[in-house]
């Protein structure tokens, strides 16, 4: 209902008027000392996460824990056999993690029970219909959560098509319908990638997908059916030889991405889960997050925490061992990082600004560092030769790896033959040693250097998008979250990766953390000591 002013006259053009009046010095200073509202919006609140035992998740949920401790529930949907499978998988790989020591350190013999008064275990997957959630905990948690955080995915960059439709396309559809169910929910939290923007160059906006966007010109490629799309993968199933169904899936999977302008299926089924998602929303407030190559933590809550191989890591890790001195790459490309605590910062500002309001619509932000702070693949390998030549890694037999420059290739053919020969010398294959070697060590021999070749080359197939990637991800929506926080909330939350130091980042951070916690080799005292 119109609102009316002493005139009788709609207020419409008063508000207008107000919107379009510039904010006073008292404005801009009252929001500045107010900021969002981050830590009122959490105390109190009930969540339900997906994907709680990734490596995202973890990192978001020690912040929310540490900086509001008076937060509500936090329900973690957990792919268990059962209620206690389900606990266990916490205690051992929630509570139980190094990320959560300084929590541990602040609650001393209090740690587990203060950890077990807000994590509560859901038995379920969110591949099913209501997540595969027992009737006990549906109606708790359509009850109490306030904020879905949806963090499940599979990133598999070669997966077969039908497996990263459910994952990436379907589950989060499924997700959403569950969120319409829940009393009182503020907010549905959607997390994404920026890669789900394809192929296309220049500067890519923080914009919401509509059913049926492509990444190409649509005068040459029929519309995109993402319904179309999900029958597909089932038709094939239903419809092929069991023994051909795997191979054919991995077909499409590679096929169908390239037709629409995508450069893998991890793309293009996030891509489709997001115009799902804006498609169904009604009237559930939604926001998306797409952060682009996450990697170690930055600084929260210690430096260079990470787990498992993330995108960068076989490439610097496999540099460090000496196994490859060259790759697939253009130097020149920038390559978007983000560390993992500064992505959390953006997840927690966006749904606490968005949840406060609770209004209906659609939101997104770009977590990327591209447009405020590039680093380019040569740097990366530059910083990575550095430390490596400063702490090299050490072979089987306790020597010191030796590592070169890192030689760049423009073409797979290149990069194959220069590799094949690399590997061949170093493994005992060379031209002055490998016809000397009795028929059974050569032909083992040649065996190995066909794997690790196979592999390497596998490898720059898969991340050839990447190394030659020319988009950069704009983060004007994520800037303008930057300028609403007060100065208290900006050092609680900082998200600024103007403020990281690549150099200094890979080598006091990341590569430390990757020998500490991946490839479980302690540092070296000076990195230890920073």
């Amino acid at each position: 209902m119109a609102i009316k002013n002493k005139d009788n006259r709609n207020c419409h053009d008063v508000r207008v008027a107000a919107l379009a009046a510039p904010p006073t010095i008292m404005d801009m200073a009252r929001e500045l000392r107010d900021g969002i509202g981050i830590l009122n919006f959490l105390e109190g609140r009930n969540f339900l996460v997906t994907g709680a035992t990734g490596f995202l998740a973890k990192v978001l949920i020690e912040k929310i824990l540490r900086v509001s401790p008076n937060v509500g529930k936090i329900f973690l949907l957990i792919k268990a056999k059962d209620k206690q499978a389900a606990m266990d998988r916490v205690k051992d790989e929630i509570i139980g993690c190094e990320l959560f020591k300084c929590l541990r350190q602040q609650y001393g013999e209090g740690y587990t029970n203060f950890m077990l008064s807000k994590l509560v275990p859901v038995n379920g997957d969110i591949r099913e219909s209501n997540m595969g959630i027992g009737d006990d905990s549906f109606c708790q948690i359509t009850q109490e959560v306030d904020v879905i955080i949806n963090s499940a995915a599979n990133t598999t960059l070669d997966e077969r098509y039908d497996a990263a439709l459910v994952a990436n396309t379907i589950a989060p559809s499924r997700l959403l319908s569950f969120a319409k169910k829940c009393k009182k929910l503020s907010l549905f939290l959607h997390l994404s990638t920026t890669y789900v923007n394809g192929e296309r160059p220049g500067i890519l906006m923080e914009k919401a997908f509509e059913m049926g966007d492509s990444r190409i010109d649509s005068s040459t490629q029929g519309k995109l059916d993402v319904h179309h799309e999900i029958n597909l993968a089932s038709n094939l199933i239903e419809t092929l030889p069991p023994n051909e169904v795997p191979q054919k899936l991995k077909e499409i999977g590679l096929a169908r991405p390239r037709m629409y302008g995508w450069q893998n299926v991890y793309q293009m089924t996030k891509a489709m889960g997001e115009m799902m998602i804006n498609a169904d929303r009604g009237r559930v407030p939604v926001v998306i997050v797409r952060p682009s190559v996450i990697e170690s933590t930055f600084q929260e809550p210690f430096p260079g925490w990470i787990q498992g191989y993330r995108v960068l890591d076989p490439l610097i890790l496999s540099y460090g061992k000496g196994r490859l001195p060259g790759f697939l790459v253009n130097p020149d490309t920038v390559m978007d990082v983000v560390p993992a605590d500064l992505v959390a910062n953006v997840i927690i500002a966006a749904m606490a600004k968005h949840g406060i309001v609770a209004s209906p619509g659609i939101d997104v932000y770009h977590a990327a560092s591209s447009t405020v702070n590039p680093m380019t693949m040569c740097d990366m390998f530059d910083y990575s030769h550095d430390y490596f030549a400063a702490s090299p890694l050490m072979d089987n037999q306790g020597d010191e790896i030796k590592i070169a420059d890192m030689e760049y290739f423009s073409s797979i053919d290149s990069f194959s033959s220069y590799i094949q020969k690399d590997i061949a010398e170093k493994g005992g294959l060379s031209e002055e040693i490998g016809p000397n070697l009795n028929p059974k060590e050569r032909s083992r021999l040649e065996a190995r250097c066909k794997r690790m070749t196979e592999n390497l080359i596998h490898l720059a197939k898969l991340y050839e998008p990447y190394m030659f990637y020319r988009a950069r991800f704009d983060s004007w929506n994520t800037r303008k979250l930057m300028r609403q926080m007060s100065t208290e909330e900006s050092n609680k939350f900082p998200m600024d990766l103007k403020s990281v130091n690549w150099e200094d980042y890979f080598a006091n951070a990341h590569i430390p953390g990757l020998k500490r916690h991946v490839i479980k080799k302690p540092s070296s005292p000076r990195q230890d000591s920073i």
